[in-house]
């Protein structure tokens, strides 16, 4: 009894340790054997399949734009529709461009094929929908956001004291079930038709890394391809080519893990174990952040991933670092461009020429040594041509971005219409100028590095829910950038938007990838989420100038900031009591 006593919380962490990496293993097991693995990577999970078919949902075109879908493993798109072949094996030629969202047709219609006007992947969800795993998903989102609000409501620092010991175990615990979890689910998901085309790009990038972009016509930016490359190698090999599909997944649950890790490094030495071993929890168990990754299988965790890193960084004031992380990111998206502000604002505050010269340096040796393998054969200025093409490939007000635009009727109207004086496009580029000045502002007056993130997330939010061109996961990174804005300026509402914004997020993603409202009619989901992200905005502004005029940024040290697990000669990542400039540990 006594060694129970003593040992009782360990066997506990360590049993349930056991049994998630057991239920991977065993799923990973029963995935590769059944009848079902060799089709997953040609089904589609939300609404019908890949392949298309004949009746409501059974194919991707809009209705009465049937096409030949007949040729397998290509696929290609433009503003108006998608057209994609069939994927029966490891991918095809992966002539394919971007997996997002092409028209205002959806993911299933009336119609056979996936092509035609209304074609687009996610616009219009007027097909049958399968529910596959909606149910359960939805019920923990309810208990997730449930408990966040009971905790948050009762919040006190002083009630999150955790004894001396298992304290590593415990956060270890945390990361690998979030992990496990991830991938024993991971398999039996199919995921949006976006999985499909980074098979394929994964596959040509195998093929020929340095032809990518010659001989397809993929509008991804460069960074990313190197990821599907590594992950078309491996998924070539015969024990690997039925997992390719968790193996598309896996560089983005890894990164939810790597992100959570992150947060509690920075935490643990500013708000005390308790508090950060609990966002390490909100982190790795969001159901915003488990949608993304793990059922649509889109990469916006990596690119969080960098974004965060950037900012702590920089906060860090290891600028040239800070640089390179968000070349990446820009490498990686182009919305990594919306985080450039905060880079120039940093080097304006310390009006000094040496942090320029690391920036600049670091952007342009990170830029070079990217696209230096796919340049070969391709004109000179090939990389602005390609983000060109990007940047205008969507035309809307909004693509399937609940936000102001969405709430006024404008998901997927042409951004050419006009909204009383001026288009949408022009309405959105002159709400980008005026958030972008107010974070400045706000910048100013705080005179703190330690205002970064802040300002980050001030700058997606606005961007987000007033610019147009937006799609539905592009506010993604705004959770993650709530709780480092709270562990550096100390404010509670932070953590309110953390989870406010993990909410709306939750709810765009969760009724696109679902299909579960047509775009021409006004659904609930659509008008709350909508409504709330504006809201959210208006509080996060308010937060944001109160903070920003704070002549003190608490940084004391807390009565709970033992972390035995940590060398201690060395500070933890962003961890000090003194001063911002602190060590990362590598």
């Amino acid at each position: 009894m006594n060694v129970w006593k003593a040992n009782g919380l360990k066997y506990i962490l360590l049993f349930s340790l056991i049994l998630c990496a057991v239920a991977s293993v065993v799923s990973l097991w029963s995935y590769s054997g059944s009848s079902a693995s060799q089709s997953a990577a040609v089904r589609q999970g939300p609404s019908g399949g890949f392949g298309g078919g004949s009746g409501p949902g059974g194919g991707m075109g809009g209705p009465g734009q049937p096409t030949n879908s007949s040729t397998e493993g290509t696929s290609t798109s433009g503003d108006k529709g998608t057209t994609a072949g069939n994927d029966t094996s490891s991918g095809g030629s992966g002539v394919a461009r971007d997996g997002q969202h092409r028209g205002p047709g959806g993911m299933s219609g009336n119609g056979s094929g996936m092509g035609g006007p209304g074609g687009g992947m996610g616009g219009g969800r007027s097909g049958n929908s399968s529910s596959a795993y909606a149910t359960p998903l939805a019920i923990f989102a309810a208990f997730f956001f449930g408990a966040f609000v009971f905790i948050a409501y009762r919040f006190r620092a002083r009630e999150w004291k955790l004894g001396e010991r298992n304290r590593g175990l415990m956060l270890w615990t945390v990361l690998g079930v979030g992990f496990f979890l991830r991938m024993a689910i991971a398999p039996w998901i199919s995921g949006h038709m976006d999985l499909m085309l980074f098979r394929n790009w994964a596959t040509t990038a195998a093929d020929s890394l340095s032809g990518f972009y010659t001989n397809g016509s993929s509008d991804y930016p460069p960074f990313y391809i190197y990821i599907l490359y590594v992950i078309g190698q491996i998924g070539s090999t015969d024990a690997f080519s039925p997992y390719m599909s968790v193996l598309l997944r896996l560089p983005n649950i890894l990164a939810d893990i790597v992100t959570a890790y992150m947060l509690y490094r920075l935490a643990s030495k500013r708000v005390g174990y308790g508090i950060s071993l609990g966002l390490a929890i909100f982190y790795v168990f969001n159901p915003a952040v488990f949608i993304n990754s793990t059922f649509w299988g889109q990469v916006d965790s990596f690119f969080t991933m960098l974004i965060v890193g950037m900012i702590v960084l920089l906060v860090e004031n290891r600028v040239g670092w800070s640089a390179v992380l968000f070349t990446v990111a820009v490498l990686m998206k182009p919305q990594g461009i919306i985080y450039g502000p905060v880079l120039f604002f940093e080097l304006l505050r310390q009006r000094k020429i040496q942090p320029w010269l690391l920036s600049i340096g670091g952007a342009v040796v990170t830029t070079i040594l990217v696209i230096l393998p796919f340049s070969w054969g391709q004109e000179p200025l090939w990389l602005l041509d390609l983000y060109k093409g990007t940047v205008g490939e969507y035309p809307y007000a909004s693509v399937n971005a609940y936000n102001f635009f969405a709430l006024i009727g404008g998901n997927y109207t042409q951004d050419t219409t006009t909204l009383f004086l001026f288009s949408y496009h022009t309405w959105g580029m002159i709400c980008i100028v005026l958030v972008t000045l107010f974070t400045w502002w706000m910048y100013i007056r705080s005179r703190k590095p330690q205002f970064t993130a802040a300002a980050a997330l001030v700058l997606i939010a606005g961007v987000f829910t007033f610019a147009s061109s937006m799609h539905e996961r592009y506010l993604f990174p705004a959770a993650a950038l709530a709780v480092l804005a709270y562990l550096y300026l100390r404010d509670r509402r932070f953590l309110w938007l953390a989870g406010g914004f993990s909410l709306t997020i939750f709810l765009n993603t969760f009724d696109i990838f679902y299909s579960s409202n047509s775009r021409d009619q006004y659904g609930i989901i659509l008008c709350v989420t909508s409504l709330l992200n504006v809201l959210l905005f208006g509080y996060l502004v308010k937060v944001v100038w109160d903070c920003s005029k704070s002549t003190t940024i608490e940084t004391a040290p807390s009565t709970d900031r033992v972390s035995p697990e940590l060398p201690s000669a060395r500070p933890a990542w962003g961890a000090s009591s003194q001063s911002v400039n602190t060590t990362i540990d590598s």
